[in-house]
């Protein structure tokens, strides 16, 4: 009798741990979660035909007063980066038909020193163009078109705040191909995300979320703080200090 409580006992155990061993797996299911989230910034699905015109002060360590006006439209996937450059303003663009072309204080700049100084070369702009649709885009940017697989998601500590950690490799280099999301398991909101290099951990740059502004019914976070990722040191900042069109107020 006493042998036959205790397989009894033991099995009721084993059934509690499988059931709870399967709730997790459910519970820390990527796609899951990454919907959760995307629903949480862009519940009417708004923005893959979203037409951004924001002014970003974008501080850093090297460039403190550096600033961007960023307009980019993602329904004909045109793209404009204004930024200044010293005494100079150079603009970055890539038109609806995916023409590149890159001006220095509103003019085309044939000078060699200047080109290389002011990065002025034409095949950048689909660089920062990839960067900010990325960035600004995310959780919205993580789909197949670019990201090439989903590894690991597991919970974890972020910024003191209980996250589940999505590791992932994304098709294209931005700084890495290799990034880790933390996405909050309170609310689903973005807290900040980790750009790695496996092969060298002193690498990489970890980045806290923090604050929203919403543009046509898309809710995108307001700031980013970089910080290096072996040490934590803050190195800069991206700020979306006002939308360019409606200068809506900012929350």
């Amino acid at each position: 009798m006493y042998n036959k409580l205790y397989y009894i006992l033991i099995l009721s155990v084993c059934i509690s741990l499988s059931c709870n061993s399967q709730k997790d797996l459910k519970q820390l299911d990527t796609q899951a979660i990454l919907q959760k989230s995307i629903k949480t910034y862009d519940p009417d699905n708004h923005w893959s035909i979203t037409n951004l015109k924001i002014h970003i002060q974008e501080p850093r360590i090297s460039n403190p007063h550096r600033y961007s006006i960023l307009k980019m439209d993602n329904k004909d996937n045109s793209f404009e980066l204004t930024r200044n450059r010293g005494q100079h303003i150079s603009t970055h663009i890539i038109d609806e038909k995916g023409i590149s072309r890159t001006l220095l204080d509103g003019e085309i700049n044939t000078d060699s020193i200047q080109i290389k100084k002011y990065r002025l070369q034409p095949e950048r702009n689909l660089s920062y163009q990839k960067f900010y649709q990325h960035l600004i885009g995310l959780p919205m940017s993580l789909h197949k078109a670019t990201v090439d697989t989903f590894g690991k998601t597991s919970k974890a500590i972020f910024n003191d705040t209980d996250s589940y950690k999505i590791e992932l490799v994304l098709k294209e280099v931005i700084f890495s191909k290799y990034w880790n999301i933390y996405i909050s398991q309170e609310d689903y909101t973005l807290l900040g995300i980790e750009i790695v290099f496996p092969d060298d951990p002193t690498k990489g740059e970890r980045l806290y979320f923090s604050g929203n502004i919403v543009i046509d019914g898309v809710t995108i976070p307001r700031i980013r703080h970089w910080h290096e990722y072996d040490t934590d040191a803050y190195s800069g900042s991206d700020i979306i200090v006002k939308e360019a069109v409606n200068n809506k107020e900012l929350h």
